[in-house]
């Protein structure tokens, strides 16, 4: 598609900024987090929902948080949350632009703060949308033998319960986690059951559920990728969405939730973009947002 793009890179906060892709500023906007390791533009849906929303009079901010990029292993959804609520308090404020509506919307690893953020300021947003809200756990299991997985955890965790979470692990764990730099919190986060970052796996109890997204007051949608290259085959994909929306406030749960078809982990394919995009933009009519 189009190689450039016009639009308003806001200052939000110091050494922070965010994309808006439109050169007029809406009074709705969707603001975009993406997963583990993106940045600007790097998920392939975003022009084609850009395209979208402008038909609805709204507008999409890519937010940059220190966790963008390479800087996941070093940050928490606590820090990203905070720096989520910093932009929407700007976006709100007349210098940045009194907007009337906010929807976050994030993808992968984005997911997880847009539950994590509804969660703990879901007052100061009207809706939030996980697409690609996978297991970060289970998606790493599928890369690595078990003992191997074991041996690295009980490092991490005794670093962790030694008070030295925020220490670098050793090269062999950076390497395991796409060369990125890792905390030892970072790691027990993501990888041992029950951490900060486990709110979709399969696997986790009942009342866990109900502790996420049984607490959702504010409407969401999850739009999952039916043909998601980090998710087990063992998983049942609808079955996983049923039990999410079982645990679910019906009035919070949007009907437009289900399986993108076709669609890859990050929705590289074409028709999959549209179907995300029309899902997006239903359930933006349906809570009348």
């Amino acid at each position: 598609g189009r190689m450039t793009y016009p639009g308003i890179l806001h200052h939000y906060s110091p050494r922070k900024v965010a994309f808006e892709f439109t050169s007029t500023p809406r009074k709705k906007v969707l603001i975009f987090v993406g997963g583990m390791g993106d940045g600007l533009l790097t998920v392939p849906y975003i022009p084609v929902l850009v395209d979208k929303l402008a038909t609805l009079n709204w507008s999409l901010v890519q937010i940059q948080l220190d966790s963008s990029f390479k800087g996941w292993g070093t940050s928490s959804l606590a820090d990203d949350i905070e720096g989520i609520r910093s932009l929407v308090d700007y976006l709100k404020s007349e210098q940045g632009g009194s907007r009337e509506k906010i929807v976050l919307m994030g993808h992968s690893t984005g997911s997880q703060d847009t539950i994590h953020y509804l969660l703990n300021h879901g007052d100061t947003i009207d809706a939030g949308i996980l697409q690609g809200s996978v297991s970060d756990r289970e998606s790493f299991a599928l890369e690595i033998d078990p003992q191997a997985q074991e041996r690295l955890n009980s490092e991490a965790q005794q670093l962790l319960s030694g008070g030295r979470g925020d220490e670098l692990l050793p090269a062999e764990f950076a390497r395991r986690a796409d060369k990125t730099p890792i905390t030892a919190y970072r790691w027990c986060s993501i990888m041992v059951p029950g951490g900060d970052d486990d709110y979709f796996s399969s696997d986790l109890a009942e009342e866990t559920i109900s502790s996420t997204f049984g607490k959702l007051n504010k409407p969401f949608l999850v739009a999952y990728s039916e043909a998601d290259e980090f998710v087990p085959q063992s998983v049942d994909k609808h079955a996983l969405l049923g039990k999410w929306e079982n645990h679910s406030n019906p009035k919070c749960w949007s009907k437009n939730s289900g399986l993108i078809p076709g669609a890859s982990h990050n929705v590289k394919q074409k028709e999959p973009q549209e179907y995300l995009c029309n899902m997006v933009s239903e359930f933006i009519k349906e809570f009348d947002l």
